[in-house]
């Protein structure tokens, strides 16, 4: 726990300090958000929860093709091989987090039963035992568990959390990179790794209920792990450079606080509108070629009935066409958005 014992040697840029405030300025709006997508939370959820496990599929399901990840994350399918089985097991593991992130303690059994689960019809996955070092002549054959090791590593983190002398986004990097280094499980310590840092950060911010937080750290996967072999570096002689992991985390976090604040604003805009006059409004303003994930990109919350139902009107009205089938299919407007699309006009009342 080198990193965690040596935060006072951290020092904060002037930059660094401005982007916390816009951060926790952004975290201040969490109420909000709550009572704006309340009528909605299940469904953000629901895909928030499928598109994580995506995003982990691409990291750890090296065998598995985009579609079976796609149809493993939203039906409860049988494995077909190891990788997959690994995908189930994440699954539930998040699944099991989701359902009350603010309940997750940073203690020794969460993690352990985190390990089991994720070892599942696979592999069990153990704490680390090795034997204790001792001096003298009379040797016992005691053994040294690492679940000791990590105990020591969480009690330092709470101390720190309640002493308030370190700034929250820094005590879980650091963390993380101490877990890291400090290999306490047989296997999937990396794995095992980002699940805790990622329940941590759910806990304190809940913007990641609207948004997936895998799918941004997909993005700055490359760059994150660089940033974890220089924290590694010096991480021995207690001056791990955490200061990049710390920097990536505060911008992936700003990056969905924006994205939540331009959907609460489309939401809220919505609100006011019928659902399918919406999706038929967007229909007019995206390119001529569409497919109906460009939909659901811009209606999160809107059912597929609601998009299909909205399709298949227009499509009937002459207004768009299908283009292909299947995984490929896309649609095609055909009229022309020139002088700007307008419904045709009818008489409110008619014989």
């Amino acid at each position: 726990m080198k990193a965690l014992l040596n935060m006072e040697r951290i020092h904060m840029s002037n930059e660094l300090v401005l982007s916390l405030l816009s951060l926790y300025e952004s975290k201040g709006k969490s109420f909000y958000y709550d009572d704006l997508f309340a009528p909605d939370a299940q469904a953000y959820e629901k895909k928030t929860l499928e598109k994580n496990i995506v995003a982990l599929g691409h990291l750890f399901g090296e065998s598995i093709t985009d579609a079976r990840i796609q149809l493993l994350a939203k039906r409860n399918l049988v494995a077909k091989n190891r990788d997959e089985q690994r995908l189930s097991n994440i699954k539930s593991a998040l699944m099991q987090l989701h359902r009350n992130p603010t309940l997750f303690e940073l203690i020794p059994n969460e993690v352990g039963n985190l390990a089991d689960v994720l070892g599942k019809d696979i592999e069990p996955i153990a704490y680390v035992t090795e034997p204790t070092k001792e001096k003298g002549v009379l040797k016992t054959k005691k053994r040294h568990s690492r679940r000791d090791d990590l105990e020591d590593l969480m009690s330092l983190f709470s101390k720190n959390k309640r002493s308030r002398s370190f700034e929250l986004t820094q005590l879980i990097t650091n963390f993380y990179v101490d877990f890291l280094n400090m290999k306490i499980m047989t296997k999937e310590n990396e794995l095992i790794g980002i699940i805790v840092l990622y329940a941590l950060v759910l806990r304190d911010f809940s913007v990641f209920k609207y948004v997936p937080f895998f799918q941004y750290f997909m993005k700055k996967k490359e760059d994150w792990d660089h940033a974890v072999i220089q924290a590694n570096y010096y991480w021995s002689s207690g001056y791990a450079l955490t200061d990049l992991l710390s920097r990536m985390l505060i911008d992936l976090l700003i990056d969905a606080y924006r994205d939540v604040d331009r959907m609460a604003h489309e939401y809220a805009f919505e609100k006011n509108l019928n659902k399918a006059d919406n999706v038929e409004n967007s229909i007019m303003k995206l390119p001529e070629l569409f497919t109906k994930d460009d939909l659901r990109k811009r209606h999160p919350n809107v059912s597929d009935a609601t998009i299909n139902r909205t399709l298949k009107k227009l499509r009937d009205e002459d207004i768009i066409r299908p283009v292909g089938r299947g995984r490929s299919a896309r649609w095609q407007r055909i009229v022309s958005t020139d002088k700007g699309y307008q419904r045709p006009e009818l008489p409110l009342f008619d014989e």
